[in-house]
């Protein structure tokens, strides 16, 4: 059996059309009713790819002489469960878009509180530019800024993930741990986290404004009473970075060279 003839069955066992699985392996059409023909073959990336899409070794689908894959894993995941599991692993970066939008709703929010305060604020002064400047640069470093990087971050990571469609793992969704660490939730929480509705940094450039301010008799007060938040979010982070690392790491270690 030809590496096209083998290809063709996994993806009619898989219940994928021609269309479906260029999508996931993020190729056109015609690349794979080529591959299926046998009149070209994938890349080394693309063949890692359909490999772990299906569950098979890549000794299977190179060597003419393996008539069934190594793995007696079933190409169609049974139960709710394994339905999921595939879904993550094809469109896993999907839910960055999510991510995005949460984002975008926050930094609307900001936006519009900080146009209301810029309002208020011109309403009862007659401010020059360069107090303007002051007046607006704690609630846009901390509330805009924050909410601009999250939905930035949540459209980078959908766009550059959509090229691992196949290939997403568990230890993937450390990045979201990493982002409410570093940039908050924006919104509050039940307690014990209730800290993270600012992440790091806003605490850190909360704390820089302080120090630069003219109030330094509150310098203590206000560092202290914001240092158990910190921590909070640093630990937070801490996690999310560990899941991402070491769970990469044993991905790699594990004898089917991925993990559920």
């Amino acid at each position: 059996m030809t590496f096209g003839e083998k290809l063709q069955r996994l993806r009619a066992q898989a219940g994928l059309s021609q269309d479906q699985l260029a999508e996931l392996l993020d190729v056109s059409r015609q690349a794979v009713s080529k591959w299926e023909r046998s009149e070209a073959m994938p890349e080394a990336e693309k063949l890692v790819r359909i490999s772990r899409q299906f569950g098979v070794s890549t000794d299977y689908l190179l060597l003419e002489e393996r008539e069934e894959p190594e793995t007696a894993r079933a190409q169609t995941p049974a139960g709710l469960w394994g339905r999921i599991k595939q879904w993550y692993r094809n469109k896993g970066y999907l839910l960055a878009w999510v991510l995005a939008a949460w984002g975008g709703v926050r930094l609307l929010r900001e936006s519009v509180d900080l146009a209301r305060y810029a309002r208020s604020v011109g309403a009862l002064n007659s401010l020059t530019p360069e107090e303007w400047c002051l007046v607006l640069m704690d609630p846009l470093l901390l509330n805009v800024v924050p909410a601009a990087l999250i939905t930035a971050a949540g459209a980078v990571l959908a766009i550059r993930g959509r090229r691992m469609a196949g290939n997403f793992r568990w230890n993937h969704l450390g990045w979201l741990p990493v982002l409410v660490g570093l940039l908050g939730t924006g919104f509050v929480l039940p307690w014990p986290l209730l800290y993270l509705a600012h992440g790091l940094l806003y605490r850190i450039t909360y704390v820089l404004l302080v120090l630069l301010s003219e109030r330094p008799q509150a310098h203590a007060n206000i560092l202290w009473a914001g240092l158990w938040g910190t921590v909070v979010c640093l630990l937070v982070t801490i996690v999310g970075l560990a899941i991402l690392i070491l769970g990469r790491r044993y991905d790699r270690r594990s004898p089917s060279g991925k993990s559920e």
